[in-house]
């Protein structure tokens, strides 16, 4: 498509699936008797701020991140989640009056399968934030540690 185009994709992939990391429910550990909590409520939680909402990486084209929630991200059916399609989103844009340009079609398409694949990820309650800020908390730190430290025994057991 581009450098401007593939630029704009990554810029809009990475707050799609950053919101799907905030979203989705951890899976809860095996004993636990608590229901399961995505990291936003848990930082909410945490914080005791109910409407606390973190930073978010900054967009250019935002209009299609808009686009991508109005639609729904992501929709459910009877094996479970799955991403939108091409009928979906044609029937959207003519019901809203909305006339997408070809790119823009591709885009909403290609977000909505990221922010899947990043929400089914996202369930495992040490997988590490796609995006950081500057105000890194100690938690977030100590995941992302846990991760690599993971990763590298995994090659290290590969190598004997």
């Amino acid at each position: 498509m581009g450098k401007f185009y593939d630029g704009l994709y990554e810029v809009l992939s990475l707050h799609v699936r950053y919101s799907a990391w905030l979203n989705t429910p951890t899976e809860r550990p095996a004993r636990s008797i608590n229901p399961p909590r995505s990291r936003l409520e848990q930082f909410r939680i945490d914080r005791k701020e109910e409407d606390y909402s973190p930073d978010m990486p900054p967009v250019s084209a935002g209009h299609l991140i808009l686009y991508l929630w109005e639609i729904g991200p992501i929709l459910a059916d009877g094996m479970g989640s799955r991403p939108i399609n091409h009928a979906e989103l044609l029937a959207w844009s003519e019901l809203i009056g909305i006339e997408l340009q070809p790119w823009e079609a591709r885009f909403i398409l290609r977000l909505s399968q990221d922010y899947l694949m990043a929400s089914r990820a996202a369930e495992k309650p040490d997988y590490p934030s796609p995006w950081v800020t500057a105000t890194v908390t100690q938690e977030q730190r100590d995941a992302v540690s846990r991760q690599v430290q993971n990763s590298l025994r995994s090659l290290m057991r590969a190598g004997q």
